[in-house]
């Protein structure tokens, strides 16, 4: 798997550096069956260009997520404004049968004016689609989700296995303090436990923050419920869908380095990216006696958040090393 190791000081949208607005906007969200023939990703980054040049002035945000040859978009804005758009994306030959899966008006949850999903899984267009009209009856039934759960259940289904169905599991976040840790202990921990690892890529709205990966395993044997562990690439912190759902993790856990100032400096995007979403997970810093430092402890407690500093006994811990003092942790995360 490749990374790219830039990482961003900071972005150039509009909103950069902003919380999630706090008045109530409109919510909806459609799936429709992709008529893209090509490139998934092509296609994405030449939709993300129209997208933040039509919908920004409009005070529209969107996240649009291409799976199993479907679309599924989530809008969020003033409602005027996202039936507009929803009148003009339903005459877009690239898509087929627009249906509406939610429609409410409540919190926002999307920072950015345009983020971008695609999974790779081996699920069916078929079975992709009997979970889509499902939504749709649950919601024509009045049985109205939050839009963030809706979309998880689309894009982030739970293994079968799992103990808790419908999600309702504790998700932790693995960062990587240096270089793309956190990938390499998740594929480690896939091929050492035999289970399917999901893989994801996020399109950003801005030159700066381009393109992520963020992939996820599900360990039906931690806790009473099951663990969804997600790992994120560093620059990911500026991308939308980061800040969308980081309101979901129970738990951060950051893969510490070495270099106390790159420490640091993970530790501070993660505090702020937390600060403007409004919440407060567990932040679990990971390493040696020489990284897991007294002042990181200081630093996460003045912001409000626990802290649990877990040191392997190894000077230079190898993956396996790693996930022998973290395990029992997420094990009582889950408890």
């Amino acid at each position: 798997m490749s990374v790219s190791e830039h990482e961003p000081e900071s972005t150039r949208w509009p909103d950069s550096g902003n919380e999630v607005p706090l008045l109530p906007v409109g919510r909806l969200i459609y799936a429709s069956v992709s008529q893209v023939k090509g490139s998934a990703l092509d296609e994405m980054r030449r939709i993300r260009e129209h997208a933040i040049a039509n919908n920004q002035g409009h005070g529209i945000r969107v996240a649009l997520l291409n799976m199993c040859g479907w679309f599924v978009q989530w809008i969020e804005g003033p409602e005027p404004a996202i039936e507009r758009l929803v009148t003009r994306v339903a005459q877009d030959t690239r898509h087929h049968g627009l249906t509406v899966i939610h429609r409410s008006h409540g919190k926002a949850r999307l920072m950015r004016p345009w983020i971008g999903s695609i999974v790779q899984t081996t699920e069916t267009s078929a079975d992709f689609a009997q979970r889509v009209f499902a939504l749709k009856e649950r919601h024509e039934m009045g049985d109205v989700m939050e839009p963030a759960s809706v979309w998880l259940s689309l894009c982030s289904p739970s293994d079968p296995d799992m103990p808790a169905a419908g999600g309702a599991y504790p998700r932790v976040m693995l960062l990587p303090a240096r270089r793309a840790v956190s990938f390499d202990l998740i594929n480690w921990l896939a091929r050492e436990t035999s289970r399917p690892l999901i893989r994801r890529r996020f399109a950003g709205s801005s030159e700066d923050a381009l393109d992520v990966e963020s992939d996820y395993l599900d360990l039906p044997g931690l806790g009473p419920c099951g663990v969804r562990i997600v790992a994120n690439a560093r620059k990911g912190l500026a991308m939308g869908m980061t800040h969308a759902f980081l309101p979901n993790y129970e738990a951060v856990v950051i893969l510490l380095d070495d270099d106390a100032e790159q420490n640091h400096r993970i530790v501070g995007k993660v505090l702020s990216a937390c600060r403007q979403v409004h919440h407060t997970p567990t932040i679990i810093g990971l390493g040696t006696h020489l990284s897991v430092t007294p002042d990181l402890q200081t630093e996460v407690e003045r912001q409000g958040h626990a802290w649990l500093g877990i040191t392997s006994p190894m000077s230079r811990p190898d993956l396996a090393d790693y996930w022998e003092v973290l395990e029992p942790v997420l094990d009582r995360i889950g408890r």
